[in-house]
């Protein structure tokens, strides 16, 4: 019997299958109808759906001006902030979801490809099933996965737990595959796992890099020429393909002035500091959110100790656990109020809060734990897996307590149309968050905006305006001009993008102008050499820049090219394992 259990272990639809069953568990909660996830940064993750489902709506190349935001002048979260988290949830909506149900959807798939990956990262490291499967839901169970899901709703943190061990396995794989003669193809792993990465959370890239940096240290000795050179064609892949994200990102960084790139606004020191923990808050939880690390990984941690201090781990393996320990060890005094991390750069300081490395924590040790229990214990089988996992999940279940069932009313029929930014607004709005995505001028004149009439405004000269409507992204005005020179402020807050046009009245040429920020922050126009009593039409609306474009292309291309190259491989390799076939036995 304890051989037929055994076996049953090593079958990939039976780990896949308890992946999937304690994802479902990890979201139980998720099935009330009134669990707050309008909490936090729920609210203004709802509001970004519904803002970037109507700008895909308007059938723009770039749909990333959500043009009913900030009292219809337009707002962007999706020039700025995580593309994967703004449009993968909206899959959902074609399955008939409201946008609160994509939310609930797009948790439960994060949570069960985190297991996968994760399971993916432990079995390629380990050669066994039986602790990547451990990892996997250790990693699913995690006390802190609950802080992000129910009571932060941190979807683009939550999102990044997918892909962390992603990186990692990407870099293990390609330095075991560099050690042969035997040629294969480029392991894309670290590529996908990297962009991914990227585009749901920049602050884990950035942490995420270093400790994968220290992960390639300790394996310096794997490092040939054949390593460094594969190392090197996935950065430049993992910039192409990246690039219709980080081109715009780098065009508004330097063309104009906006807050979230001002000094101290993503990196505020007061904030660093108070939400640095206590060494208690790793181990018990009395209110608030949920720090700890969990009984069951620092137990396994204990038996990982153990494994490698009776020498049950060996080689390779027991210098990856030993790595893994550490930088658990180390992430978790990363948190704790002893360390000094206002003192580091500022681009260090952009994780705003230190109990973020918790999910590094998380990541780290439950591959050491797995490693730990499995080892020191060789007869583990069925029978273990399922008390350990059992226990996992029983401690976590206690942490329910903390979660919040009552969602104040709120619906999200309540924030369609958006929400007006006006003499109630606060430091918070729901649909603009702090206002981080603003233009700095903009965000200095915020009572402007709130004030501010819907059309167009002249700034100088003198014109009558004689026409004027407005359709989300898109306006035409027409007016008769009583100077020569005109400056329009357009209805519009300033990002890269919009293209204005102007032609007189009575002809069909149009003429297109540049624009520029005002002193509020707006979409500006200069108008010169007008002719006086002659009537024009202006014409505006967005289509992005040229980089845009541009970027745009050459993911797409990078795309394709290894779609295409992919294929011809597999086909080959399909191709020759037929002709084996084929072949007539040798006699």
């Amino acid at each position: 019997m304890r051989d037929t259990f055994k076996n049953v272990m090593e079958k990939n639809w039976f780990c896949y299958t308890i992946i999937l069953f304690f994802s479902a568990l990890m979201c139980i909660p998720l099935l009330s109808r009134t669990i707050d996830l309008f909490q936090d940064d729920g609210i203004q993750h709802i509001c970004r759906l519904i803002g970037t489902a109507q700008s895909l709506g308007e059938q723009s190349l770039f749909p990333v001006i959500m043009s009913d935001f900030c009292n219809g002048f337009g707002y962007s979260w999706n020039l700025f902030y995580s593309i994967l988290t703004a449009y993968v949830p909206l899959l959902f909506r074609f399955l008939g979801a409201s946008y609160l149900d994509c939310i609930k959807l797009f948790l439960y798939l994060l949570t069960a490809l985190s297991g996968f990956s994760m399971f993916a990262f432990t079995k390629r490291v380990t050669k066994s099933k039986k602790i990547a499967l451990l990892a996997s839901v250790f990693y699913i169970l995690l006390p802190y996965r609950v802080t992000d899901m129910y009571m932060r709703i941190a979807i683009a943190e939550l999102a990044s737990f997918v892909f962390l061990p992603m990186v990692f396995h990407g870099i293990y794989a390609i330095l075991e595959d560099c050690q042969g003669s035997q040629e294969k193809p480029m392991n894309l792993v670290l590529v996908a796992g990297t962009v991914g990465l990227m585009l749901s959370h920049t602050v884990i890239t950035l942490y995420t890099a270093i400790f994968a940096f220290l992960y390639l240290v300790i394996q310096y000795k794997k490092l040939n020429k054949k390593a460094i050179c594969q190392l090197g064609i996935s950065l430049l892949l993992i910039l192409l393909l990246c690039a219709f994200f980080l081109i715009p990102l780098l065009e508004h960084r330097l063309v104009t002035e906006y807050e979230v790139f001002q000094k101290g606004r993503m990196s505020r020191v007061e904030v660093l500091e108070y939400y640095k923990l206590n060494l208690s808050e790793l181990f018990f939880t009395q209110e608030g959110f949920i720090f700890e690390i969990g009984g069951i990984l620092l137990l396994g941690s204990i038996f990982a100790i153990l494994a490698i201090a009776k020498k049950k781990i060996q080689s390779d393996e027991k210098r990856q656990t030993i790595f893994f320990l550490v930088m658990g060890i180390l992430c978790s005094i990363l948190t704790l109020r002893i360390v000094p991390f206002e003192k580091l750069p500022e681009i260090l300081c952009m994780i705003q809060f230190t109990y973020r490395f918790l999910e590094f924590v998380g990541f780290f040790l439950s591959f050491a734990a797995a490693v730990g229990v499995v080892r020191l214990f060789k007869r583990y089988d069925l029978g273990d897996l399922l008390v350990i996992t059992t226990l996992a999940f029983l401690l976590i279940v206690p942490l329910n307590r903390f979660i919040s069932y009552d969602n104040r009313g709120w619906t999200e029929d309540k924030l369609i149309p958006a929400v007006p930014v006006n003499e109630n607004t606060q430091r918070v709005h729901a649909g603009c968050a702090s206002f981080e995505y603003l233009p700095t001028k903009a965000f200095q004149n915020l009572e402007y905006i709130k004030e501010r009439e819907p059309g167009a405004i002249l700034l100088s000269g003198e014109a009558e305006i004689t026409g004027e409507a407005k359709e989300r992204n898109i306006t035409g005005i027409s007016f008769i001009a009583n100077t020569k020179e005109l400056s329009v402020e357009l209805p519009y807050i300033y990002y890269l993008g919009y293209t204005i046009r102007i032609r007189p009245a009575e002809t069909e040429e149009w003429q297109e102008v540049q624009g520029y920020e005002s002193e509020k922050g707006f979409l500006t126009v200069n108008l010169a050499e007008l002719e006086e009593g002659k009537e024009y039409e202006i014409l505006v609306w967005y289509r992005g820049t040229m980089g845009m474009k541009i970027s745009l292309a050459t993911s797409l291309i990078t795309t394709i090219a290894l779609l295409f190259e992919y294929g011809i491989y597999f086909s080959k390799k399909r191709k020759k394992a037929l002709e084996k076939i084929d072949e007539p036995p040798k006699i």
